[in-house]
């Protein structure tokens, strides 16, 4: 019995136990698309390649198997190699399958013809052009399989538009077997009596908690390895609620000090970029000691860290090695001059902090950014519904970072790695598609949301439960009053950072067919979220902020006082 190519590879997909494809129909994937839908698959139809692509790299961080992306070849390619170098630089598995010209028309200037195998290896893990169609299931195994296994990554296949107009013999192919979850590597035992010798010196010992943490489901193992040993920490800005925030040795309001004076620090996942200010002076001491975990080898000793302190693991088989070593000789890191003064300026830091929202046009950022957390926070007692974050913007996810409180691992998504713009409605959907039970809130600025802004139609046909709240300064890191925007734009000298004062975000959202919400004040504010709230459909909240007009730019980020921008 002959049977469809795209039915082969559907039934694929459906063998690796494939949920959700993300991906936009064309030719010549349309009929896989479709194939891929019959068998009970669900498919999320985007607008855009990068937003699909956005989207399927985030699903696989969240539910840790490779997200799968389907797209037209081409133009659609290019459009979708955003979302393979995110996923690349993030670490995430992602399969990407793609439609290309015909095998018999390569080189000949075909219908979007494209060496898709050539232009997308460097981004990738593998990238495969099957040379016979029965070869495809065996291929899109492989990759699979790849792109979840070693570091994860994206991977890559061809559908060459001949195959996919194609019949194959049942006898031809055979079904494969589902891939397992990701092989686990277990630490060398020198490395761990090394990590061992080195914290119990430890005068001023620290835990960086990275996304590494977070995608391995390291919370259980962490939360008792930091129970048992009483090593204050700090995550990074995905690694937050790995555990508790309000934990008492979590001192990320103390973060300066705590990178600063710390002698012997463990990484758990997390990388020494720009993130961590590259583990070098001046805002590390420069003799300070990194035992790094990690399941990539060629990420130990980069930057400030030293390869021979490095740990090449399975995180949760390194951790369970080193709090069993630790317990084994009681090891407890006891009251220090050093956590006092972590304590001391933790303490004093959240009290610079201020819980009063504006009640007065126009409201400020800040405040605007609390009283968001403190309602939702409120609903999510109220409710029993946890809350996942997605946060991007330039001053809203600097801001937001620190200030919207994440309450259950894998409860925040951001720009990431290569601060990408443009994520948020994509990671939105992802992650409301991923843990439907949790509420979906996407804290974005107006020009990050400007960035695909369309995908709100796709969520509102896919009938998800997301609440974008849009922080609206006019502006790319501030903008102009209305009056000052008609005035310098009267004489074309509009600066680069200008937006269109006051538009109206949330009537795009209503002609999406979602709820839209105008507000200027914090009354206005708290309403809008508790009526989105209560919906069950896609909802968009615009806030108009002061743009701040005048504000010179500075990120936490930055190291250097010559790195800020003065805009």
């Amino acid at each position: 019995m002959s049977v469809p190519f795209p039915d082969v590879v559907a039934r694929t997909l459906l063998d690796l136990n494939v949920k959700v494809v993300f991906g936009i129909v064309g030719i010549p994937v349309i009929e896989v698309c479709e194939a891929i839908q019959k068998v009970g698959i669900h498919f999320i139809a985007f607008r855009n390649e990068q937003s699909a692509a956005y989207a399927a790299s985030a699903y696989g961080y969240l539910t840790k198997t490779p997200g799968v992306c389907i797209v037209v070849g081409g133009p659609g390619v290019v459009h979708a190699l955003a979302g393979v170098f995110n996923a690349s630089a993030n670490r995430w598995p992602l399969l990407l399958m793609a439609g290309s010209s015909a095998t018999s028309q390569r080189y000949r200037g075909a219908f979007q013809e494209l060496d898709q195998v050539t232009y997308l290896s460097p981004s990738t893990k593998l990238a495969l052009r099957p040379p016979t169609a029965t070869m495809t299931p065996e291929l899109i195994h492989r990759a699979y399989h790849v792109s979840l296994n070693g570091t994860p990554g994206p991977c890559y296949v061809d559908l060459p538009a001949d195959f996919i107009q194609s019949s194959l013999q049942e006898s031809s192919w055979k079904s494969m077997p589902c891939v397992p979850p990701s092989l686990e590597c277990g630490p060398n035992p020198a490395q761990v009596q090394k990590a061992i010798h080195f914290l119990k010196s430890a005068k001023s010992p620290l835990v960086i908690i990275g996304k590494g943490a977070s995608y391995a489901r390291a919370e259980e193992i962490l939360s008792n390895f930091i129970e048992k040993t009483h090593i204050p920490f700090l995550p990074t800005p995905m690694g937050k609620g790995v555990l508790p925030e309000n934990h008492r040795l979590n001192f990320s309001s103390a973060r300066s000090t705590a990178l600063k004076n710390a002698d012997v620090v463990l990484l758990v996942g997390a990388r020494l970029n720009w993130v961590l200010h590259f583990g070098l002076s001046p805002r590390w001491s420069k003799d300070v000691k990194f035992i790094q975990i990690d399941s990539n080898p060629e990420e130990l000793g980069s930057n400030g860290g030293d390869v021979s302190l490095g740990i090449w693991s399975d995180i949760n088989l390194a951790l369970h090695a080193i709090t069993d070593s630790l317990a084994a000789c009681n090891y407890r890191y006891e009251q220090s001059s050093y956590l006092t003064m972590l304590q001391k300026h933790r303490k004093k830091n959240e009290s610079k902090e201020s819980h009063s929202p504006n009640k007065d046009m126009p409201l400020h950022m800040e405040a605007t950014l609390f009283t968001i957390n403190d309602c939702i926070q409120s609903l999510v007692k109220e409710t029993q519904r946890n809350v996942t974050w997605v946060s991007e913007g330039a001053n809203t996810l600097d801001k937001g970072r620190r200030i919207l409180e994440v309450t259950h691992p894998r409860g925040r998504l951001d720009s990431g790695t290569m601060a990408t713009m443009g994520v948020g409605l994509s990671y939105s959907i992802a992650a409301s598609i991923a843990n439907p039970a949790n509420k979906t809130v996407a804290v974005e600025g107006d020009s990050a949301f400007g960035f695909s802004a369309m995908e709100l139609e796709t969520a509102v046909r896919s009938n998800l439960d997301i609440l974008i709240i849009v922080i609206n300064n006019n502006g790319v890191y501030h903008g102009l009053d209305e009056s000052n925007f008609k005035k310098l734009k009267s004489h074309h000298k509009l600066p680069t950072t200008a937006l269109s004062p006051a538009v109206r975000y949330d009537l795009i959202c209503e002609a999406c067919g979602g709820a839209g919400y105008f507000v200027t004040n914090a009354h206005e504010l708290k309403s809008a979220i508790q009526s989105s709230w209560e919906r069950k459909t896609t909802c968009l909240i615009n806030v108009m902020v002061d743009p701040e007009m005048d504000k010179i730019l500075s990120f936490a980020w930055m190291d250097d006082e010559k790195l800020n921008a003065k805009l």
